[in-house]
């Protein structure tokens, strides 16, 4: 494996392999729902503070996933189209 920068000829950087694929931006979702459905459903039960933290941070790495996958999808180099 080589050492030193990771942007040389036939590499892909890390972003592109974290937040690549559609499934990030699916898990994203769900993961910000869960979240938000948690979050309302213990501050309405009488859940602890840990357990409205927890909800609270499962729906914000979901939304990190989904952002994620929308600036690696925007710095994704477009195929030009062939002309005839």
């Amino acid at each position: 494996m080589r050492q030193g920068n990771t942007s040389g000829p036939g590499r892909v950087p890390v972003a592109y392999v974290l937040f690549g694929n559609h499934r990030t931006l699916v898990l994203g979702i769900l993961a910000t729902l869960a979240g938000a459905v948690g979050t309302v459903g213990s501050i309405s039960g009488d859940a602890g503070a840990l357990d409205i933290l927890g909800f609270i941070a499962i729906g914000a790495a979901g939304l990190a996933l989904a952002v994620g996958y929308a600036v690696a999808l925007s710095k994704r180099p477009h195929a030009t189209p062939r002309r005839r």
